[in-house]
């Protein structure tokens, strides 16, 4: 009897040493995203502006700053196994008082207009510092550019998760 004691003792501290693991290894839940970028070319591969955010993640719920894109474009793209005219390729570094992240992005770039064009495609959130330690996700891109005026407007909509690091 006090065998089988001893042994449930012991199966217990083992169940609550487990429980009491730092959660900080763990992720939180994938939340919907929603980051705009208001920008302007201050060359024919830089970009700088402002970003809103309207996410349901935490810790990017109402935050704001400041945002440095680059970007490349390239020849042919091919989607859905068709040509899709050029590629911009790119990353943005963007900043809030409490961190910093960084974007990579691509898209097909597509005229709409004389002066006008739209790129629509895929980002995914690279690294952060700050309160953005951790961040992760990705989605869809859709941007509107004006070569006329410089004006990039850049929406940016998926899913993110802070996976917390000790």
């Amino acid at each position: 009897m006090k065998r089988k004691s001893k042994l449930t003792v012991l199966v217990t501290v083992a169940i609550f040493a487990v429980a009491a693991l730092p959660l900080s290894a763990q992720a939180s839940k994938p939340r919907a995203i929603s980051l705009t970028f208001t920008m302007h070319f201050t060359s024919a591969t830089t970009a700088t502006g402002t970003w809103t955010s309207t996410s349901d993640l935490t810790v990017l719920n109402g935050k704001s700053g400041t945002v440095v894109q680059t970007t490349k474009i390239t020849g042919k793209g091919k989607g859905k196994g068709e040509k899709t005219g050029q590629v911009v390729h790119g990353h943005k570094v963007v900043t809030a008082s409490d961190g910093t992240f960084v974007i990579q992005f691509n898209g097909g770039l597509k005229p709409t207009g004389a002066t006008t064009s739209e790129v629509n495609g895929r980002f995914v959130l690279k690294k952060g510092t700050g309160a953005y330690k951790g961040l992760h996700g990705n989605g869809k891109i859709h941007a509107t550019l004006d070569s006329s005026s410089g004006a990039i407007t850049a929406v940016y909509t998926g899913k993110a998760h802070v996976q917390n690091k000790t």
